[in-house]
């Protein structure tokens, strides 16, 4: 009888070891890294909390896969640095897919894909061409794809660069910049808040597909190059999430139109 009540002792013990460690596996945990600059995508809230589309994309990724989901904030200019330096997992930031990023981390799929606007005062003539922005003081944040571009195409154009592009669009408001250039969904947010009566995209804005060179393949998150399942899980959550609503569900949360084309 003792024999027998050991052994149903060790098989109850063996059964909760066994549970905790499911429920280890479970609470997985992802470190997101986001440049919290750039709203509608990622940005913080006035209690501190980092949020955004990008965001709610990710916590949606995390809970097909189970696991626990930080997300800390980081400038920019060295938030691939900061990857490669194991401060997080993912950077899920608005990053594009461009052949250059490509050679120092690995990519999911495309998350999303928008067309690239100038911004100004309704008045302004001007357009998003070496011609159109001549002699115009031009905003950009410093290392973007729009950085890039300004710089091959706009030639002509006084161009100013900012740590983030909220500095650009506060220079536009107050008449330090005739124009900004950006991304649609960014500068979507600024046309439609508070600060953006009298603004509005001027010319029509620059298709990715205008140079892959630079835009790449539209945007994803990005991982380090050894972390092989890490980035086969995220591309399997993304899936999931495409294909059940959920991604649509969340779009339509932020934007009028169709983000991920």
């Amino acid at each position: 009888m003792l024999f027998k009540k050991f052994i149903r002792s060790v098989a109850v013990l063996t059964l909760m070891t066994s549970s905790v460690a499911v429920h280890a596996q479970e609470q997985r945990l992802i470190r997101f890294g986001n440049d919290a600059t750039y709203p509608p995508f990622e940005y913080t809230a006035p209690n501190g909390e980092i949020i955004g589309f990008d965001i709610d994309i990710a916590k949606a990724m995390c809970e097909r896969l189970n696991a626990k989901c930080t997300f800390q904030n980081q400038a920019w200019d060295g938030i691939i640095p900061a990857l490669r330096a194991k401060k997080f997992d993912v950077i899920a930031s608005s990053m594009s897919i461009t052949e250059e990023r490509k050679r120092a981390v690995a990519f999911t799929q495309k998350i999303w894909n928008t067309p690239n606007p100038l911004i100004g005062r309704e008045d302004i003539k001007a357009e998003p061409t070496k011609e159109g922005t001549k002699d115009l003081d031009l905003g950009v944040q410093q290392g973007t794809i729009q950085d890039k571009y300004a710089t091959k195409y706009f030639t002509d154009a006084h161009i100013k660069r900012y740590k983030t592009f909220e500095d650009a669009i506060k220079d536009l408001v107050t008449g330090r910049l005739h124009v900004v250039f950006g991304d649609s969904g960014a500068a979507g947010e600024f046309l439609n808040g508070p600060s953006g009566k009298g603004f509005a995209i001027i010319g029509t804005p620059i298709a990715s597909s205008s140079d892959v060179s630079i835009f790449g393949e539209g945007t994803g998150f990005a991982v380090r190059k050894e972390d092989k399942q890490l980035l086969e899980d995220l591309n399997r959550a993304f899936d999931e999430i495409r294909a059940d609503g959920t991604y649509d569900k969340i779009a339509k949360k932020y934007f009028d139109y169709d983000v991920y084309n």
